[in-house]
């Protein structure tokens, strides 16, 4: 029996839900006493940023160097496949891991794909054993879960399931893929300026991490894609990098003229850690997780593999 077959039975689809009531809270809701911030505010002032909480990369190397904090917007570009959506789908294997609630909004992507590559990638294998997806859908139940929309998506009802998803099913990262893929037209920069603010607005109201994938402009400038891009090469307004807590910029070397495979740029991080810079990143094309070295490990997320079926 292929993965797909024996693992649908653990797929958790959001569609047939009336999002209504979640379009946008109460205003008076905002209001808040100050003492309400009290006790996380004192935790902040005095244990700093070694005990911040947050989401940290499956590497060693990002360690102190990257936290991705609750309730924040985080960018992740990059040109077209350079492996956005791969180094997203390997964070949020991880996130799982680390406790974390997730729910994957692609609307380029069948949800019955995405959730077929994150067994792969949880279990790091190509050839996995029967116990092995057994046990991945058994670990994965009830922290992972699917907006199953292809196509374009209006924002307001986005808005919405991701407000349902944080208050229902206690979602804490919810992954957006792609800006593009908003009801919104492309030329349309006050619209998606304003799509970029409201997502930030929600994150904040909800206590969950939005990740928002952008695609990268084509560029004619030398070079081209034979190098990482900057913010100023995102698709879109120039909201995007101004109102991001984050912004991650993942790249491959196609061509082969550096020592790593990949290169995950740091371009923009909020917050106490908040180091900006490169780590270069191996690959493993078995699993296709993104390793801390070239040649390095990879992570079973499940247990040992057994003899392949």
């Amino acid at each position: 029996m292929q993965l797909l077959e024996r693992a649908t039975a653990g797929l958790q689809l959001i569609r047939d839900t009336d999002f209504s009531k979640y379009l946008d809270p109460e205003e008076h809701a905002r209001v808040i006493p100050a003492e309400t911030l009290a006790e996380e505010v004192k935790r902040r002032m005095l244990l700093g940023k070694e005990r911040e909480t947050g989401l940290t990369l499956p590497w060693m190397k990002a360690q102190d160097k990257v936290l991705i904090r609750p309730g924040k917007l985080i960018v992740w570009c990059g040109w077209s496949y350079h492996g956005k959506s791969q180094v997203l789908k390997h964070l949020m294997v991880e996130a799982i891991s680390q406790g974390e609630r997730v729910c994957m909004a692609s609307m380029e992507e069948e949800v019955r794909e995405i959730w077929e590559e994150m067994g792969y990638l949880a279990m790091a294998t190509r050839y996995p054993s029967p116990r092995d997806i057994d046990q991945w859908v058994s670990l994965f139940a009830g922290k992972l879960w699917f907006y199953d929309q292809q196509g374009r998506v209006k924002p307001e009802k986005l808005k919405a399931v991701i407000r349902y998803a944080a208050k229902e099913l206690k979602v804490t990262h919810f992954v957006i893929d792609s800006l593009m893929m908003i009801g919104v037209s492309r030329d349309d920069y006050e619209l998606q300026g304003q799509f970029i603010a409201d997502m930030k607005a929600v994150g904040e109201d909800t206590g969950c991490t939005i990740h928002l994938v952008c695609h990268m402009r084509k560029t004619d400038s030398r070079g081209g894609e034979d190098q990482p891009g900057s913010v100023h090469d995102i698709a879109g307004p120039h909201q995007i990098s101004s109102i991001a807590d984050s912004i991650f910029n993942v790249w491959r070397d196609k061509n082969k003229k550096t020592e790593w495979p990949a290169v995950l740029k740091v371009e923009k991080q909020r917050g106490s850690v908040n180091w900006i810079g490169s780590l270069g990143l191996g690959y493993d094309t078995a699993s296709r997780q993104y390793t801390n070295e070239v040649g390095g490990a990879v992570k079973n997320y499940c247990g040992s593999n057994e003899k392949p079926f």
